[in-house]
C-alpha cells in the first residue's frame, strides 16, 4: 500500500471512529447530565479538570515517545527503535506510580480543602478522584503502545480501539440511567474500567504485531537516549502543561468566583471541544508520521510541504464543522440537552473559535517537533498560554462576566500563531512568507466569506432542522468551491486527483 492510499485508508477510519465517538459523545453527555444532575455532573467535570490538569506530564512523554519512534523508523534504524520503545515503557511505568502518588496528595486535600465543594458531598468525591486517578494510570501505561501504534501507521486499529472505548462510555451512561443510587459512584468505576479495556487492547495488539515491544527487563544502557527523549518531553510538558492550565485552571477559577454550577456549563462545552479536538487530531494524525518520518529520512523540503498541506487541508476541513455549529449553536443545544447549563452557549462558541485559531499552524508545530527544536515554541508559546488566567481573574475581581475568560484566550490564541509562525522560521527554516501569503489569507478569507454567506442564507430559515441542514449544506460547499480556487496548491490538487483515480478504479475492479 503506498503513501497516499495508506493515508486515506487511514484517515477513512479515524472519521469512522469520528462520527462513532461523535454520537456516543451527545447521546452519553445527555444520559450523564439527565442521570446525575447539575450537581453531580458539575462536581465530576471539576474532578476531571483537576486531575487533567495534574497529569499533563503523560501527553509530553506520549508526544516524544511518537516523534523519536517515527523519526527512527524513518531512518530505517530498528535497534535503536526498539531501545526507545524499552525505554520509554520503563519512563512511564515510573511516571505512572508517581503521577498516582501526586494526584493523591494533592487531590484529597483539594477536595476537603480549597475546592467550593459542598460537605455531603466529598465523600463521593473521594471516591470519583480514586476511579480517575486509576484511569489516568491506565492511559499512562498505553502510551508507549500507542505510540508505536502510530509510528508504524496502524492508525485504523487505535481508531477501532477508540471507537469501542467510546462505546463501553455510552453503555456506562445507560447504566446510570436504570439505577437508583449512587450513580456517580457507579458511573466512575465503569469509565475506569473502559480506560482499562482499552490499555489491555492496545497491549495485546502491539505485543502481537511489532517485534519492538517483545523485551526482558533489563538495566537501562543508552543514557543518551534516556536524556534526550526526557529534554524533548520536558519542553514538551511546559507547552502541554500551560495549555492544560489555561482550559482547566479556568474552570477552578469559574468555580471561585461563580460557584459549582458554572462549572456544568463549562463542562458541555468542554465536551464540544474534546470532539472539536478529537475531529481535527484525527484529520492531522495520519500526516504526523509521515512529517516526522521525511525529516528522519533527510527530506526536509517534502516535510515543509506535507506540514504547509497539512495546516491548511485540516483547518479548512474543521471550518466546516465550526461554521454551522456557531450559526446553529443554540438550537443544537437545545436539542442535544434536555436543559441547557448555564453558560453553556458562549462558552461553546467561544471554544469553536480557540479550536479553528489553533489548527490553522498545526503543520508548525508538527515541523518543529520533526527538526527537534521544540524549546523556543514551548517555553514562549507556553508562557502565553498561561496569561488569560491572570488577566481573567482580575477581571472577575473587578466584577466581569465569565465570558471574559473565553475572550482572553482567543486574543492570546491569536497572538500565538505569529509567535509560533516567526519560531518556525527561526528554528525550522520554515518559508514565513508562504505561510502568510499562501495559507493564512486565503484560509481565513475564505472562512469568513462562508461565515457570511452561511448566516445571510440561514437568516431566511427559521430556526429548526431546516436551518442546521441548510447552513451546513451552504459551509460545506462554500468552502470546498473556495478552497480548491484560493487555497490548494497545484500539488495538493494532483494529490487529491490521483487518489479520487485510485479510489474509483478501485470501486471499479469490484
Amino acid at each position: 500500500m503506498n503513501k497516499a492510499h495508506r493515508i486515506a485508508y487511514n484517515t477513512v477510519a479515524l472519521y469512522a471512529n469520528m462520527v462513532v465517538t461523535m454520537l456516543v459523545t451527545l447521546l452519553g453527555t445527555r444520559f450523564v447530565l439527565e442521570a446525575l444532575g447539575k450537581q453531580d455532573y458539575a462536581l465530576y467535570t471539576l474532578l476531571t479538570s483537576m486531575v487533567l490538569m495534574l497529569s499533563f506530564v503523560n501527553v509530553a512523554m506520549a508526544n516524544a515517545t511518537q516523534r523519536y519512534l517515527s523519526f527512527s523508523l524513518g531512518a530505517e534504524d530498528k535497534v535503536r527503535v526498539k531501545e526507545i520503545f524499552y525505554n520509554s515503557t520503563v519512563i512511564h511505568a515510573v511516571i505512572a506510580l508517581l503521577l498516582g502518588v501526586l494526584l493523591l496528595g494533592i487531590g484529597l486535600p483539594a477536595v476537603h480543602g480549597w475546592l467550593d465543594i459542598p460537605q455531603v458531598l466529598q465523600n463521593k468525591a473521594v471516591v470519583v478522584l480514586l476511579c480517575m486517578i486509576a484511569g489516568v494510570v491506565c492511559t499512562v501505561l498505553s502510551v508507549p503502545f500507542e505510540a508505536t501504534m502510530n509510528a508504524h501507521e496502524d492508525i485504523f486499529v487505535i481508531a477501532g480501539i477508540s471507537a469501542l472505548e467510546a462505546v463501553c462510555k455510552l453503555v456506562a451512561a445507560i447504566v446510570v440511567l436504570h439505577i437508583e443510587e449512587h450513580r456517580l459512584i457507579v458511573y466512575s468505576v465503569l469509565i475506569m474500567c473502559a480506560s482499562l479495556m482499552a490499555f489491555g487492547c492496545k497491549r495485546m495488539y502491539s505485543r502481537r504485531h511489532y517485534e519492538e515491544t517483545h523485551y526482558t527487563w533489563h538495566r537501562v544502557q543508552d543514557f543518551q537516549l534516556i536524556k534526550d527523549m526526557m529534554g524533548f518531553a520536558g519542553w514538551n510538558l511546559i507547552g502541554v502543561g500551560c495549555s492544560l492550565v489555561r482550559y482547566q485552571g479556568a474552570a477552578i477559577l469559574l468555580n471561585r468566583f461563580f460557584g459549582l454550577l458554572i462549572n456544568a456549563g463549562y463542562g458541555v462545552a468542554q465536551q464540544v471541544n474534546s470532539f472539536l479536538l478529537f475531529f481535527a487530531n484525527s484529520a492531522v494524525r495520519p500526516m504526523r508520521p509521515h512529517i516526522v518520518k521525511s525529516e528522519g529520512a533527510g527530506e526536509h523540503l517534502q516535510m515543509i510541504r506535507l506540514a504547509n498541506s497539512t495546516s491548511r487541508i485540516t483547518s479548512l476541513m474543521l471550518s466546516m464543522v465550526i461554521v454551522p455549529l456557531y450559526i446553529n449553536m443554540p438550537f443544537v443545544l437545545n436539542v442535544w440537552l434536555t436543559d441547557v447549563p448555564y453558560g453553556a452557549l458562549e462558552f461553546c462558541r467561544g471554544f469553536l473559535a480557540i479550536t479553528l485559531i489553533g489548527q490553522l499552524s498545526i503543520g508548525l508545530q508538527i515541523a518543529l517537533e520533526s527538526v527537534g527544536r521544540i524549546k523556543r515554541q514551548h517555553l514562549i508559546v507556553g508562557t502565553m498560554h498561561i496569561l488569560p488566567i491572570p488577566v481573567a481573574y482580575i477581571l472577575f475581581k473587578y466584577g466581569f462576566s465569565y465570558t471574559f475568560i473565553i475572550y482572553s484566550i482567543i486574543i492570546e490564541e491569536i497572538l500565538g500563531l505569529f509567535v509560533r509562525a516567526y519560531i518556525a522560521r527561526k528554528d525550522a527554516d520554515f518559508p514565513l512568507k508562504s505561510f502568510m501569503v499562501g495559507h493564512i489569507v486565503p484560509c481565513v478569507s475564505s472562512v469568513v466569506i462562508s461565515f457570511a454567506v452561511s448566516t445571510y442564507i440561514a437568516g431566511l430559515c427559521g430556526e429548526g432542522w431546516m436551518r442546521l441542514f441548510v447552513s451546513t449544506g451552504t459551509s460545506v460547499l462554500s468552502l470546498v468551491v473556495l478552497a480548491y480556487l484560493f487555497c490548494l496548491t497545484t500539488w495538493e490538487k494532483e494529490k487529491l486527483h490521483s487518489l479520487f483515480s485510485a479510489i474509483v478504479s478501485k470501486l471499479r475492479r469490484k
